[in-house]
């Protein structure tokens, strides 16, 4: 009796993750970054719709048809997670596999200069952030420490792989809805997962056309933060998610 219910109740689980699991159509977006002269930044890992890993291996067809949602930083574990705009936390928890702590930042056009509402994810936390669902933080603002939560086991080994996975979702309205098992998957309203280095296009206007940009377009110079805590180039809305060393008197 006991043996029928515990399989009732993992048939139940398993068909609630099949039903709130969501996959997204992924098309590479052709960008690539450059950084300001004089600053060593940590480079992308694992780009947006890679279909391999920071090692080289092959991800899991299961999930986006084996291409990746978000963007990859190797960090070591405790560097500290910038705001990469103005933005109001929206969500934070203990995830699953692939997952472990997440934060989720909620920025306005405002907040980013562009024409549209992005909900920012930040994944493998390694402890639960400070700052509570509800406040508002300034770009720049620590929202986390990076870690390897979610990573342990499986293909990442007993110690797992530290690093950020950063993922952005665009979309026309501030409204979403919060599910999952544990509820880490935010659902922006028509919202669309998309490379997080749009985000530091000059001028977005239109999704639709930032694969048909010109080579020069297409190489991205985000703002950074330097030894100095200060934006640079001033004036940017905008910041890469880690602070950058300088490398050369500038």
């Amino acid at each position: 009796m006991r043996l029928a219910i515990l399989l009732a109740l993992m048939l139940s689980f398993s068909a609630q993750a099949q039903v709130e699991r969501r996959d997204y159509k992924i098309i590479a977006s052709g960008l690539s970054v450059a950084f300001p002269s004089g600053y060593a930044c940590e480079p992308i890992a694992s780009p947006f719709a890679s279909p391999t890993r920071h090692d080289g291996s092959m991800r899991r067809d299961d999930r986006n048809k084996g291409l990746h949602g978000g963007i990859d930083l190797s960090l070591e574990i405790g560097t500290p997670l910038l705001a990469i705009a103005d933005g109001e936390v929206i969500a934070l928890g203990k995830g699953g596999a692939l997952e472990g702590i997440y934060r989720w930042l909620r920025h306005t056009p405002e907040d980013t200069g562009t024409r549209y509402f992005i909900f920012s994810k930040y994944q493998h936390l390694s402890t639960l952030p400070t700052l509570k669902v509800g406040e508002r933080v300034k770009a720049v603002k620590v929202i986390g420490l990076s870690g390897a939560t979610g990573t342990a086991g499986k293909h990442y080994g007993p110690t797992g792989y530290p690093h950020l996975h950063l993922s952005t979702f665009y979309g026309p309205s501030d409204e979403y809805e919060i599910k999952g098992m544990f509820g880490s998957m935010v659902h922006g309203k028509d919202a669309r997962l998309d490379d997080s280095l749009i985000l530091y296009l000059d001028g977005l206007d239109d999704l639709s056309a930032i694969r048909s940009l010109t080579d020069e377009r297409k190489t991205i110079r985000p703002a950074v933060v330097g030894d100095d805590g200060r934006i640079h180039p001033e004036g940017r809305k905008t910041v890469w998610p880690v602070s950058c060393k300088e490398s050369t008197k500038r």
